[in-house]
């Protein structure tokens, strides 16, 4: 998931340089200032939803330590681990689909 918005939040602040193309058929052209305006703004909330689920999988992790920590073993931390890996597999898969 980071190696994911990392590579967004990169194609979308420099694209110029990662594709240097015909405007005219890009996101937000004709113009290169349109096609960069519309990757960022597209990237920079993707990045940011990222984060988020990154932070809640950290905070998902805290959890489950200290509850394993007294004694206790709920379900829970596992039936969220297999929805996160479907998600990102799923996310994964509609990138690879897109290029």
């Amino acid at each position: 998931m980071a190696l994911l918005a990392g590579q967004a939040l990169f194609n979308a602040l420099l694209y110029p340089l990662v594709d240097a193309h015909d405007y005219q058929r890009s996101w937000g052209g004709p113009t290169l200032v349109g096609a960069w305006l519309v990757h960022a703004a597209v990237a920079v909330p993707v990045v940011v939803a990222a984060l988020g689920v990154l932070r809640g999988t950290v905070a998902a992790d805290r959890a489950h330590e200290r509850l394993v920590s007294v004694g206790r073993r709920p379900a829970w931390p596992i039936l969220l681990s297999a929805v996160v890996a479907v998600g990102s597999a799923l996310l994964l898969n509609a990138w690879l689909h897109q290029l």
